[in-house]
């Protein structure tokens, strides 16, 4: 018995000492256990052949991005986002301010030829005095230019009978000279002062400077509009006596008034700066077999110019209003001679050329 508990106890120790490693006196180092390396050749044969992880900005697994295999975030910096784009939109900010400031105070340039390109009328030098009673026959030519183009109020003309005329123009060193024979069936003037335009009546714009503002198509310190009436309520004769009028009569009564008739009369719009009735502008007026003749002299002071010279060229335009409807304030059609004619464009007018 006790040789066959010897053996049983041999036997414990043996299988206790190779399951648990331990090393006895006597015995070896046992070597690791652990599964052979995988062949990678044999393996490239038959094993399928695996995809690499796919890189992805997002930590979730729902990306189908590995975060054990993935390319790596970029780790801030202390650089803020975007500082490229930031410092061009601050330099295109900067350039677009210096450029508007550059439009803003630029000073622009109009300046152009020294002669409108319209139609022109020449002004012969008056070398005697002209008595500016509306008789034109002494003028010469007493005929210049012919005052046809309808550039307002064309639904309201019925030809030349109704409304059309023809022009003269001198000049001396004090005066520019206009002389109108207009063609007018029925003569209406109902109004005064500023409003004259709205019944029969004479419109000159005059451009003292062409060259320094040829392409500015608005109106300027250098331009003037002048309108001339040949009377309210008809034409009239009257003699002046101490710069006040001293008796009128009325000649020509086709229009109905609601008060005494007045004299010619000479209002000017512009500039502004110097709007108002101008009793420096001296007018006569008479009537004729198919309307009305007027003559009138300007003083060049009151167009701004100093020094008038045979060669000077102005910008220039000659308009006649008409109104057929007594009793009432309307400008019912415009005709001129420059066929462009726009009262508040001075490109549009034509020219002045002293002889």
């Amino acid at each position: 018995m006790s040789k066959i508990k010897f053996r049983h106890l041999i036997v414990a120790i043996t299988v206790l000492t190779i399951l648990t490693g331990c090393t006895l006196p006597g015995f070896s180092t046992p070597t690791p256990f652990s599964f052979p390396t995988p062949d990678k050749t044999m393996t490239a044969l038959f094993e399928p052949t695996q995809a690499a992880p796919a890189t992805s900005a997002s930590s979730s697994s729902s990306s189908g991005g590995d975060d054990k295999t993935a390319t790596p975030k970029v780790v801030p910096t202390n650089t803020p986002e975007y500082t490229a784009t930031e410092d061009l939109q601050a330099t295109q900010t900067a350039e677009a301010a210096e450029t508007l400031e550059a439009a803003l105070t630029a000073t622009l340039t109009y300046e152009g030829p020294v002669v409108r390109s319209g139609a022109s009328i020449s002004a012969d030098f008056i070398d005697k005095k002209l008595n500016i009673d509306g008789d034109l026959y002494e003028w010469k030519p007493p005929i210049q230019k012919v005052i046809n183009y309808v550039v307002f109020g064309k639904e309201n003309w019925t030809g030349e009978l109704d409304c059309s005329g023809t022009v003269v123009a001198g000049w001396d060193e004090d005066y520019l000279y206009i002389g109108v024979r207009v063609k007018d069936d029925k003569y209406v003037q109902e109004a005064t002062g500023e409003q004259i335009y709205l019944g029969d009546s004479i419109e000159i714009l005059f451009d003292r400077y062409v060259s320094a503002d040829y392409y500015l198509q608005s109106l300027s310190a250098d331009d003037y509009q002048i309108g001339i009436s040949p009377g309210k309520g008809g034409i009239l004769t009257y003699s002046i006596s101490s710069g006040k009028v001293a008796s009128m009569s009325l000649i020509s009564p086709t229009a109905t008034t609601t008060g005494d008739p007045k004299p010619p009369q000479a209002y000017m719009w512009f500039p502004k700066t110097n709007a108002g009735k101008k009793t420096e502008i001296k007018i006569g007026a008479l009537e004729s077999g198919q309307g009305y003749q007027v003559e009138f002299r300007i003083p060049w002071s009151l167009l701004g110019v100093a020094n008038p010279s045979s060669g000077d060229h102005y910008g220039f335009a000659l308009s006649i209003s008409d109104n057929d409807k007594a009793g009432t304030l309307k400008q019912q059609t415009v005709v001129s001679n420059v066929p462009t004619r726009y009262y508040a464009n001075p490109t549009s007018w034509g020219d002045l050329y002293l002889k």
